[in-house]
């Protein structure tokens, strides 16, 4: 844990090294929120079927959801959420001068007792995130 999920519209034509952008996250959910680096598991998803406000063809999103266990302060999640959304709009720079482009983050809590996991023992104990 956490699942990331990163979600785009199909007009977003840059090259984005998902790669990359994928292991900054994993470092910020790590450096600033005290997750194991090795449970972060992420995946994009390009959206060709959408609409935004007036179907305008310029509108364009990008939205992570990352689904978290339950516990987090609400300090934890400014702070990682900002430093999210910062990267986003570092790899998406090029579609925010050329498209209407929106980028959100959203935080989904996970009941504990509902989270099944192999190998066992691997989550992050709540009483260790900063």
């Amino acid at each position: 844990m956490p699942q990331i999920t990163l979600e785009y519209t199909a007009n977003i034509e840059q090259a984005v090294n998902f790669s990359s952008l994928f292991s900054s996250m994993h470092q910020i959910l790590s450096e600033l929120g005290g997750v194991r680096i090795q449970n972060c598991k992420s995946r994009a998803i390009c959206r060709d079927r959408y609409l935004i406000g007036d179907g305008a063809e310029q509108h364009a999103f990008v939205h992570v959801n990352v689904l978290l266990v339950a516990g987090r302060s609400q300090e934890w999640i400014q702070r990682v959420g900002s430093a999210l959304l910062e990267a986003l709009e570092d790899a998406f720079a090029a579609s925010k001068q050329s498209l209407d482009l929106q980028i959100t983050v959203n935080f989904s809590d996970m009941i504990r007792e509902h989270y099944f996991k192999y190998p066992a023992g691997t989550l992050t104990p709540l009483e260790d995130l900063k």
